[in-house]
């Protein structure tokens, strides 16, 4: 197989929109132990309590302006939100897991978490 090496991938088309490229994704169980179950550029997760984590990128990101998202299996009935906490860092980002009730935030931990970094 070979490597394709570019620092700029566009459209074909004159005015054609830049692709980015995910610089980070982890599906991991939050739960327990928490564990990767596979990923690209996550070297570790940090359990911080119920229903926060922190993924540890394998390389670091160019800088902290970074896109993220995240999202959790709810079928468990363990969680009703997933967000990104603050803006990251470039070795690292924050994700919790949560029940809103009330208006009040209720961490809880979730079977299968999801994270997604683009830059």
């Amino acid at each position: 197989m070979s490597t394709l090496k570019v620092n700029t991938l566009e459209e074909a088309t004159a005015g054609g929109a830049t692709f980015y490229t995910a610089k980070a994704w982890v599906n991991f169980n939050g739960t327990g132990t928490v564990a990767i179950r596979n990923d690209g550029n996550v070297s570790s997760l940090t359990d911080n309590g119920t229903g926060k984590y922190t993924a540890n990128f394998s390389s670091a990101i160019s800088d902290a302006n970074f896109a993220a998202n995240s999202d959790s299996d709810l079928d468990t009935g363990s969680a009703s939100g997933t967000r990104i906490d603050g803006t990251g860092s470039t070795s690292s980002i924050i994700v919790e897991t949560f029940k809103e009730s009330n208006g009040a935030t209720d961490f809880r931990d979730t079977t299968y978490v999801y994270v997604l970094v683009i830059r």
